[in-house]
């Protein structure tokens, strides 16, 4: 059931009811260079790590697009007993944020593969490409599809001006299903790394129902993502909320130095 948790965070896909109309997003709170790091936590105990890193800027046939790199990778204790290293990439259109393309490289328990994900905005079909079996699946879906880090990343740039509830077609592999999510807005987070003691204003996206994933953002300029929470059920009668909790802020070209109240977040 561990690994459940974990996949809700893998690159999985929405398709967005109420995208934000306007291309015209206006500066982004990240840029090229920018590196993010979390501490995966199971009921307290940490059990792994993630990084998202907007690795570049390139053309992609004719359109600009941020190369966004990630890894979930579970901890040297945890991997003797269960083995998690995912590696993706995702190419997201910089003018919409909007991606286009992920490739997911992952190894979980005693399984691996190489997954990709073609995605056609226009047309409403994602095709998914099994590159070790050859198989390929065509997905449909009636709006915009993320997947969930280029969802962060968006967010992070619309986090004010999204429908509220936020509603999507949940895409997986071999099916999709419609989540909704609301704007529960702005809260306060205590973050170990930053500071134990003060806590820290962040707006709340969170799914209602389903597993109730939840999202946190700051309300600052740089709308860092501080928590992703995702609860799992491991027994009938057990539920352990799986947190990603931010431990590592690198700014990105532009962004300037690292602001003094994230001064510990610093790699």
């Amino acid at each position: 059931m561990l690994l459940l948790a974990i996949l809700s965070f893998s690159p999985l896909f929405f398709r967005a009811a109420h995208a934000r109309e306007n291309n015209d997003l206006g500066p982004y709170p990240f840029s090229e260079g920018e590196k993010l790091r979390y501490s995966i936590y199971a009921d307290g105990i940490k059990i792994g790590n993630q990084t998202m890193e907007v690795e570049a800027v390139k053309d992609q046939s004719g359109v600009e697009v941020y190369v966004i790199k990630g890894q979930s990778k579970s901890s040297s204790l945890l991997s003797i007993v269960y083995r998690l290293d995912d590696r993706w990439i995702i190419w997201m259109k910089k003018q919409d944020l909007h991606p286009i393309w992920v490739e997911k490289d992952w190894a979980e328990g005693r399984k691996e593969g190489l997954y990709r994900y073609e995605i056609d905005q226009d047309g409403g079909v994602v095709t998914h490409r099994n590159m070790e079996s050859g198989v390929t699946k065509t997905l449909k879906a009636n709006n915009t599809v993320f997947d969930i880090f280029s969802l962060l990343y968006f967010y992070r740039a619309n986090a004010e001006s999204l429908a509220n509830p936020f509603t999507f077609d949940f895409l997986e592999s071999k099916a999709v299903r419609t989540v909704h999510f609301k704007d529960e807005g702005v809260t306060q987070v205590v973050v170990q790394k930053i500071s134990p003691h003060n806590a820290i204003a962040a707006r709340k996206l969170k799914q209602v129902g389903g597993v109730g994933i939840e999202i946190y953002v700051t309300t600052d300029r740089l709308r860092l993502p501080l928590k992703l929470v995702t609860p799992a059920k491991i027994s009938k009668n057990k539920v352990v909320d799986i947190e990603f909790v931010i431990d590592g802020f690198t700014p990105g070209a532009g962004q300037g130095d690292l602001p003094h109240d994230y001064r510990r977040l610093k790699y």
